[in-house]
């Protein structure tokens, strides 16, 4: 699975995860407002409380990763056009072997 998403282009590996950052969100929103909230959930309301802002934390986090991941990559392709585009190309001049010869 990992091999086949890093085989895809660098905007689809980035909705994939923008997705899994939503569910983590959603996860996270429906532990806080429903279990959380119980009157005796199974291992008290702190440790829902705390999994739900944990799950909802990392995933506005690794959201706006992602999404600063994406345009920075979208930046260094348009600099490396404009530098390939204004960069000269210098040759250096052929010089003959018997100047080369004697230099040494």
């Amino acid at each position: 699975m990992l091999k086949y998403l890093m085989s895809r282009k660098l905007y689809e590996r980035g909705l994939f995860g923008l997705i899994i950052c939503i569910i983590a969100f959603i996860i996270g929103q429906l532990i806080l407002n429903r279990i959380s909230t119980m009157e005796n959930p199974p291992m008290g309301n702190t440790i829902y409380i705390l999994i739900g802002s944990t799950f909802v934390f990392t995933s506005i986090i690794g959201a706006l990763l992602i999404l600063k991941y994406i345009f920075d990559e979208k930046r260094k392709k348009e600099r490396r056009e404009r530098k390939r585009k204004n960069h000269k190309i210098y040759f250096l001049k052929n010089r003959d072997k018997d100047s080369l010869q004697s230099d040494s």
